[in-house]
């Protein structure tokens, strides 16, 4: 075990963080960040007042890492690039993503990523009420490809769940076939990603391309 003049704030969100992914946020609890210090619980009181507030500091690490678009890209690419970049921190902790539409206004770099997307959508002719709508959009929408990504099963702990998957593909596979044609054939992908780069990809660019439909709507009116 580590000695307890290790701990400090950092090292207690890195190791919760580490939790969280391999057990999701249900197995975080403060006992098991202690017991990975050799500490009691009441230690890390002295940190966080609670488990809320080490779940808040987590979601704040994973927030620090968003990256903020260009300001000179044409909106287009301002788009796919921030949506990126939600899909790309959440991608690294899957687990943790719902601490990212949670903490993303309580960090200086999601309410500057935040800021600038309102200006560009602003400047493009859509008004306070639809630019609000499409960042809440844009956020969910990143949410929703990791936390569904096909074949992740984040509900699983790991050790179940290719059982999980067996499942799925079974009940798909027994399907009648001449009323679920297209469903036996696509069981695998449906299932599983066959590449999670493209998967992510093709999710951002129909995104994308829906607001850009109604930036030209906009334009043309």
């Amino acid at each position: 075990m580590k000695p307890k003049n290790s701990l400090n704030p950092a090292l207690v969100v890195e190791r919760a963080l580490a939790i969280v992914d391999t057990e999701g946020l249900d197995g975080l609890t403060v006992r098991k960040v202690a017991d990975a210090f050799g500490v009691t619980p009441m230690a890390l009181y002295w940190h966080f007042a609670n488990k809320e507030a080490l779940l808040a500091a987590v979601g704040d690490a994973v927030v620090s890492s968003l990256r903020i678009p260009d300001e000179d890209l044409p909106l287009e690419d301002y788009l796919r690039e921030a949506m990126t970049s939600l899909v790309d921190v959440m991608r690294a902790h899957p687990s943790a993503s719902p601490l990212v539409a949670q903490q993303i206004m309580q960090a200086e770099v999601g309410r500057d990523l935040t800021e600038r997307f309102l200006d560009k959508l602003s400047l493009a002719g859509f008004d306070v009420e639809r630019s609000a709508a499409v960042a809440h959009y844009t956020l969910q929408i990143a949410m929703t490809l990791v936390s569904r990504e096909p074949g992740a099963e984040l509900a699983f702990k790991p050790e179940l769940r290719q059982e999980e998957l067996d499942r799925k593909r079974a009940m798909l596979e027994s399907l009648p076939e001449d009323r679920y044609p297209r469903l036996r054939a696509a069981a695998d992908a449906m299932i599983e990603c066959a590449n999670t780069d493209e998967y992510y990809a093709d999710g951002i660019a129909i995104f994308v391309a829906g607001v850009m439909a109604d930036a030209k709507t906009l334009a043309e009116a």
